[in-house]
């Protein structure tokens, strides 16, 4: 169960309009499927060791309700913020099964962790960022994140195990490492994370292995063990093109085992940090064509989704791809001859478009465009411009329990945030 079928979204939609959940002011919805989000967190639980702390990533999906969901499978929490903190903390994770990993905590916000937030895990940034922290009596659990100046080949800007990133400590500061996790009394976590959506294992698996030797190279010298937990990040590929053989989470388990069997050994517990492969493909989002417009050798259509929800796609085009379809005003699949379309968005910029020159059946106005694969950093990074109303969401369980999980946003909504 790799990606929704076409034949289940449209099942899924027609339920929901059977059912009253869509009414015409809905331009736009969300869909979010828990049963695939189901499959990739009990597919994470069975690749790894039992004790390992899989902690998703809410910056991926920040919906409650699906936050709720993921915490009742047994999951716990990657918050990039104070607020995602919170908003872990309001789905029912505990303190502990936290990790909170902003790379630039204030004064204040520390001043609160430890007044506020005892056994919160914290991965510190760097050095500079640990120094902030008491050495001892913090009732907090620190981490440091290493950079291991390895790069992958994850997207350029995703790519964060370089010289030039913002992330981390670098490895080459061996001594300075080494110093203060002897120093600092509750740091007893390595953090280490190369970038997004890698095809290539092999960067990832030796900039984890770096860092596993920088760990024993610590307990090397301490006693008892002071490096007790390894949080080897996320970043693991997932599948938007669907004529393309899809990475799989076992393989990428198997190569870490191979490569580094210590790391599975018992020596160290693991945390992980994945999101988008817990979410990306459990989601899909489904747009009336307002209007279908000439435009030169091609045609635009004009949806309601746009640069506000795929931001990433408008303004870094070709490097995120979504597969799209049509369906009819009545929900059935069209097809027939194909034309070259361009999907535009309804944001007043002229770079709003979600994808260029893809094939389609005839469009016409009130046909509905589906696209694939939203679960995972698309709705999550919604943007202000234009002041849209963010869309309705709506589960599922596979084909059942299909109902509303946020309401399309309210005018008075917006207009709070602006005021």
């Amino acid at each position: 169960m790799e990606v929704a079928g076409q034949d289940h979204i449209v099942r899924v939609w027609r339920e929901a309009i059977a059912n009253g959940l869509i009414d015409e002011n809905d331009s736009a919805v969300l869909f979010q499927d828990l049963s695939f989000i189901a499959d990739r967190y009990q597919r994470l639980v069975a690749a790894f060791p039992e004790d390992t702390l899989h902690a998703v990533a809410v910056k991926s999906n920040p919906l409650v309700s699906v936050l709720k969901y993921i915490h009742e499978l047994g999951a716990g929490m990657e918050a990039a913020s104070l607020p995602e903190v919170m908003l872990a903390q309001h789905a029912g994770t505990a303190l502990d099964r936290i990790v909170f990993d902003s790379p630039a905590k204030t004064e204040s916000e520390i001043q609160q962790l430890l007044s506020e937030f005892p056994n919160l895990r914290i991965n510190c940034d760097s050095l500079s960022e640990l120094s902030r922290f008491p050495k001892s009596g913090s009732n907090l659990r620190l981490g440091l994140r290493v950079n291991p100046l390895v790069s992958s080949d994850s997207i350029g800007y995703m790519n964060v195990g370089t010289s030039e990133s913002k992330f981390g400590e670098p490895i080459s500061n061996r001594k300075g490492i080494i110093k203060a996790c002897r120093e600092f009394t509750e740091l007893d976590c390595l953090h280490v994370h190369l970038g997004s959506q890698f095809s290539d294992f092999s960067p990832t698996i030796n900039g984890i292995g770096k860092v596993l030797e920088l760990a024993d190279e610590i307990n090397a010298l301490s006693d008892p063990q002071k490096i007790k937990t390894l949080n080897i990040g996320g970043g693991f590929p997932v599948n938007y093109h669907h004529d393309q053989q899809a990475f799989v989470i076992e393989s990428y388990v198997s190569a870490l085992r191979e490569a580094l069997p210590r790391l599975f050994d018992g020596t160290y517990s693991l945390i992980t940090e994945f999101g988008r492969y817990v979410h990306a493909n459990a989601g899909w989002g489904v747009s009336r064509i307002e209007y279908v417009k000439p435009a030169g050798k091609n045609t635009n259509l004009i949806t309601h989704m746009g640069a506000d929800m795929f931001l990433r796609e408008c303004y870094n085009p070709g490097d995120w791809h979504h597969e799209m379809f049509l369906l009819d005003a009545d929900g059935n699949i069209k097809d027939g001859q194909l034309v070259e379309c361009d999907i535009a968005g309804p944001l007043c910029f002229g770079g709003d478009f979600i994808r260029r020159s893809v094939k389609l059946p005839e469009p016409a106005p009130g046909d509905l465009l589906v696209v694939q694969d939203t679960g995972a950093n698309t709705f999550s990074l919604w943007s202000r411009h234009c002041s849209r109303q963010f869309p309705k969401v709506i589960s599922c369980n596979g084909s059942s329990d299909i109902k509303i999980a946020k309401q399309r946003e309210s005018i008075d909504s917006i207009i709070e945030f602006w005021s």
